[in-house]
């Protein structure tokens, strides 16, 4: 069994100014509200595509050079498979560049694919300061020290960067916070605008 993956498509909004191919992982260990593929965590997305199908994919687009391995929680994965599947690709572009987006709450998969690819794109949720906070943002009990160390193993890679929604529950003063954290970081933060998914099953009070 390889990886589950639900969907796959090409952009240039993954990495600015630079043409991607934006995969995405069934499976999720958070349930964020206002989740915009909440269905990938809830497994309503029944189809699946193949890895080489990914693969005959990144071959035959020469213009690509990144591939965005998304979710769901790629991390939730197994790590073997996630591995392998980087690897084949490198196999056949030794040139593109791999980022893999997390929650980070698995610092120690991050770890063991940091030799592997180009970067990752961690979101920060809420303050550290504030781990109740964190936890009702993503819907389940978080250990923020674990997201921190992904974001100590990520930082200064050449593709990572760091990403804050704009939650309506986020006051200044947590904004703020976020932004003492992340300014000692070497890679980037940004504070992306929050969109309503109304029909989030995770939106609970």
């Amino acid at each position: 069994m390889g990886l589950k993956i639900a969907s796959f498509l090409t952009t240039s909004r993954e990495v600015p100014g630079k043409w991607s191919l934006a995969v995405f992982l069934k499976g999720c260990n958070f349930k964020c509200r206002h989740c915009y593929n909440w269905r990938l965590v809830t497994g309503y997305e029944g189809a699946e595509v193949s890895e080489e199908e990914v693969i005959n994919e990144v071959k035959n687009l020469p213009f690509l050079e990144c591939v965005v391995i998304s979710g769901g929680e790629p991390t939730v994965s197994p790590l073997k498979n996630l591995v392998d599947f980087v690897c084949s690709i490198k196999e056949v572009r030794p040139d593109i560049k791999i980022r893999i987006d997390t929650n980070g709450s698995n610092p120690e998969v991050l770890k063991e694919l940091k030799s592997v690819v180009d970067g990752f794109a961690v979101d920060i949720k809420a303050p550290f300061e504030k781990p109740e906070l964190y936890s009702y943002a993503v819907g389940t009990e978080v250990d923020v020290e674990k997201v921190k160390e992904s974001v100590s193993l990520a930082d200064g890679m050449p593709l990572t960067i760091y990403r804050t929604p704009k939650f309506p529950w986020l006051k200044e003063e947590d904004i703020s916070l976020i932004k003492r954290f992340t300014r000692r970081l070497r890679s980037p933060w940004f504070l992306n605008e929050f969109f309503e998914v109304p029909d989030c099953p995770f939106n609970v009070p």
